[in-house]
C-alpha cells in the first residue's frame, strides 16, 4: 500500500475535514505495559458504519510516513457503538516481544491485529511517542489522529507530567496511560496539528486500565441518548451498563454520588468518597434510565443520565 506523506494529509484534510458526529473517531487509546495496546473506535452516527477502506497506521518516532495500512475491511460498527482493536499477542507462553496481552484486555477486544513486524504491518506496536492515525481511501484521507506527525527524533512523548519514572526518565501523559476521549469531542482530528496536548481532548487513567473499553460516553449520543448534562465534570462508563459495574471518573474530587429514578426517587447513595474515581455496583438496578448525581468537594453538583 502507499505510504502517506505529510503533505498529502494537509491537502486532503483541508477539503474533507470531519463534521461533528458524522465520522468515526478514536474514543480510547490504551498505551499499557509491554504489549498491552488497544485502540477503541467510536461510531457517533445513528447508522451502522462499514469500515471497508478504513485502516490504522503508525508514525514511528517522529516519522512523516508510515509502513503499511492495517486494514479494517469487513468490519462494521453499530450506531453509537465501538470497536475495540487490540494488538494480537495472545500466546500465553510468549515472552519478551511476544509477551501476551493481559487477560482483561484480551476479553475486551473485538478484533486483534498486527501479529508480527513483517512488511511494515505494525500499527499496533505504538509507544507513547508515536503518532497513531485512522485513515481511509487508500490512505489519502486522514480520519483521526492521536499525536503529532513528525514531532522529531529522540522525542519522549506528549504532555510531560513533570515527574520521573524508576529509570529517571521523564513521564508523559501519552505513555503508560489509558486515554479516554472527552465526551465533548464529537469528531476526529483531520489535519496534523501544530502542537498536541493530550489533556485537551483526553482524560488519562493509569497504565493497564481496561474497564472502560466497550462503550463510550459522547455528546453525539449513546444509543440515541445524549449523556452529557451541564458540563463534563464527570463521566460514567460503560453507558449503557453491560455487566452491572459502573465506573465514574471526575476532573475533581467527588464527595457524594447518588442514583435517582427519572421521577426523582433516591435509589442509592455513596457518601464521603473523597476521590476522583470509583466503581459502583449497579447490578440491582432494573432495566431503564436513571440519573447519576455527583456532588463535588467544592459543593457543585452535576447529573448525567444512565441506561441500564
Amino acid at each position: 500500500m502507499k505510504k502517506l506523506l505529510l503533505s498529502i494529509f494537509s491537502i486532503t484534510a483541508a477539503i474533507s475535514a470531519s463534521a461533528q458526529c458524522s465520522e468515526v473517531f478514536m474514543s480510547e487509546i490504551v498505551e499499557g505495559w509491554s504489549n498491552n495496546k488497544a485502540v477503541e473506535i467510536y461510531n457517533p452516527t445513528a447508522n451502522t458504519v462499514s469500515l471497508d477502506g478504513y485502516g490504522i497506521v503508525r508514525f514511528d518516532n517522529g516519522s512523516t510516513t508510515y509502513g503499511q495500512i492495517t486494514p479494517f475491511d469487513g468490519l462494521t460498527i453499530a450506531p453509537y457503538d465501538v470497536l475495540v482493536v487490540v494488538l494480537d499477542k495472545r500466546d500465553s507462553l510468549g515472552t519478551g516481544l511476544e509477551a501476551p496481552v493481559w487477560d482483561e484486555l484480551e476479553d475486551a477486544g473485538d478484533v486483534f491485529v498486527s501479529p508480527t513486524y513483517d512488511n511494515g504491518v505494525w500499527a499496533m506496536y505504538f509507544n507513547g511517542n508515536d503518532a497513531v492515525a485512522i485513515v481511509k481511501n487508500g490512505g489519502q484521507t486522514l480520519v483521526d489522529l492521536f499525536g503529532r506527525i513528525g514531532e522529531g527524533t529522540g522525542f519522549g512523548g506528549w504532555s510531560p507530567l513533570g515527574t520521573l519514572d524508576s529509570q529517571g526518565n521523564p513521564r508523559y501523559a501519552s505513555k503508560d496511560h489509558t486515554m479516554i476521549r472527552k465526551a465533548d469531542v464529537t469528531s476526529g482530528v483531520s489535519t496534523n496539528p501544530s502542537s498536541f496536548d493530550v489533556f485537551a481532548q483526553y482524560d488519562t487513567l493509569s497504565a493497564n486500565t481496561f474497564d472502560n473499553l466497550g462503550a463510550h460516553d459522547c455528546n453525539c449520543g449513546t444509543v440515541g441518548l445524549d449523556n452529557a448534562m451541564n458540563n463534563d465534570g464527570f463521566s460514567v462508563y460503560p453507558n449503557p451498563v453491560k455487566d452491572g459495574n459502573l465506573s465514574v471518573i471526575a476532573h475533581q474530587g467527588i464527595n457524594q454520588l447518588s442514583i435517582y429514578s427519572l421521577n426523582g426517587q433516591l435509589i442509592t447513595r455513596k457518601m464521603e468518597i473523597n476521590d476522583i474515581m470509583l466503581n459502583v455496583d449497579v447490578q440491582f438496578l432494573n432495566a431503564g434510565m436513571y440519573w447519576v448525581e455527583v456532588v463535588f468537594q467544592n459543593g457543585s453538583v452535576e447529573r448525567k443520565k444512565l441506561i441500564k
